[in-house]
C-alpha cells in the first residue's frame, strides 16, 4: 500500500510535468502510461513488472513522449533489481530534459532512502519479534527451574525432617526406655543415699532426653524456611515490576531472624506496591565479616517525605530488635536500608534460648 502510494504522487507529479512540457499532451498517452505504472501493483508478478518496462520503452519508439513517465514504470523495476534498473533512464539523459533529469534523480533518491528505512524497520521487527520470543523462553525456563528450585528445597525439608524424627525418635527412646528401667529397679533401693543418687542419675536422664527434643525442634524450625526462595518468590508476584534479587549470606540465621528479615522486604514491597510510581525493584541481602546489610530500592519519583510513614516504624523496631540500624532515603528512588550486627543475632538468639 505505501509503495503504490509514493508511485500515485509520483505519477500525478510527472503527469504534471508533461502537461507542462507538451504543447498538445495526449490522454491516450497518458492513460497507457498510467496501466503500466500500475499493472504490477495490481498482479504482483515480477514478469509483470520488467514487461511493463519493455513496453514503455517500446511505445517510446513509436511516440518518445513516453518518456515523461519512464521514472514511474523504472520505479517497480529498481524496487526489485536495484541500481542496474536506472539505466533504462540514459534516454532521459540523452534528450537532455534536465527538469525531468533533475525529477528522477530526486524519485530515485527518495526511492533508495525508502528502501533503506524500510529495511531497517523489518529488522527491528525481526528483531522485536526474537527479544519476545527469548524472553519468553527465559521466562518458560526460569518457571522451569523456579519449580524445580522448589521441589528440591520441599525435598530436602523432608529429609531433613525425618532425620531429625528420627534422631528424636533415638534420643527420646534411649532417654525413656532407661528412665523406665532406673524408675523400676528404685522399688528394690533400700538405701536412702543410693535412692537420691538413682532419682538424680533419673532427672539428668530426662533433662538430657528434653534438651534433646528442645534442640531437634529448634533445628527444625531453622531449616524450615529458605528465606532465598520466599523473598524470590515475593518479587515474582510483583508482575508489574522489573527486578533484581542478590542473596549473598552464609550465616545460618535461626527461624526467628529469617521471619523478622521476610517481615521488612514484604513491607517494604508492599509500601512500593500501593504508594510508589515505581517500575524497578532491587533488593540485596549481603554478609559483611561483622553484618549483614539489607537493602531494597526503587526507582520511584515520589518524594521521601511522602513515604516516611509508610511501615518505616515496624521495620525499624525489628532491625532496632537486634541492635541493628535503619536508614530510609531518596537518591534516584526510595532506599531502605538496614543493618544487622552479627553480635546482635547472637545475643537475640541466646536471650530467645
Amino acid at each position: 500500500m505505501q509503495r503504490a502510494t509514493e508511485k500515485l504522487i509520483i505519477f500525478f507529479i510527472l503527469t504534471v510535468n508533461y502537461l507542462l512540457s507538451v504543447s498538445e499532451p495526449s490522454v491516450l498517452l497518458t492513460l497507457s502510461a498510467f496501466i503500466l505504472t500500475f499493472i504490477p501493483d495490481v498482479l504482483k508478478n515480477k514478469y509483470v513488472t520488467v514487461l511493463s518496462n519493455v513496453l514503455l520503452l517500446f511505445f517510446l519508439m513509436i511516440d518518445f513522449n513516453f518518456i515523461y513517465f519512464l521514472p514511474a514504470t523504472v520505479y517497480s523495476l529498481f524496487i526489485i533489481v536495484g541500481f542496474p534498473s536506472l539505466l533504462l533512464l540514459l534516454p532521459i539523459i540523452i534528450s537532455q530534459k534536465w527538469i525531468l533529469v533533475l525529477l528522477s534523480i530526486l524519485i530515485f533518491y527518495l526511492l533508495n532512502l525508502s528502501l533503506k528505512l524500510s529495511k531497517e524497520k523489518e529488522l527491528n521487527k525481526n528483531m522485536r519479534d526474537k527479544l519476545t520470543e527469548d524472553n519468553m523462553r527465559l521466562r518458560a525456563q526460569r518457571n522451569v527451574l523456579m519449580k524445580t528450585h522448589e521441589k528440591d528445597v520441599y525435598l530436602a525439608g523432608l529429609n531433613e525432617r525425618n532425620r531429625i524424627a528420627r534422631d528424636m525418635h533415638d534420643a527420646l527412646g534411649h532417654s525413656l526406655s532407661s528412665s523406665i528401667l532406673l524408675i523400676e529397679s528404685l522399688q528394690y533401693v533400700k538405701d536412702e543415699s543410693k535412692l537420691r543418687e538413682s532419682l538424680s542419675s533419673l532427672q539428668n536422664r530426662l533433662k538430657e532426653g528434653m534438651d534433646d527434643i528442645r534442640h531437634s525442634i529448634h533445628h527444625l524450625y531453622d531449616t524450615s524456611i529458605d528465606i532465598e526462595a520466599r523473598i524470590d518468590s515475593f518479587l515474582s508476584d510483583m508482575t508489574d515490576y522489573r527486578y533484581e534479587f542478590f542473596y549473598d549470606v552464609n550465616l545460618e540465621l535461626k527461624h526467628e531472624e529469617k521471619i523478622d528479615l521476610l517481615s521488612i522486604v514484604r513491607e517494604a514491597l508492599t509500601n512500593i506496591r500501593k504508594h510508589s510510581n515505581a517500575s524497578e525493584i532491587t533488593v540485596v541481602i549481603k554478609e559483611h565479616p561483622k553484618y549483614l546489610t539489607l537493602t531494597i530500592k526503587d526507582n520511584g519519583t515520589l518524594n521521601q517525605e511522602v513515604k516516611k510513614g509508610m511501615g518505616i516504624q515496624s521495620m525499624t523496631e525489628i532491625v532496632q530488635k537486634y541492635g541493628g540500624i535503619m536508614n530510609t532515603f531518596y537518591d534516584k528512588g526510595f532506599t531502605v536500608h538496614a543493618i544487622f550486627y552479627k553480635e546482635g543475632l547472637k545475643d537475640e538468639d541466646s536471650h530467645s534460648g
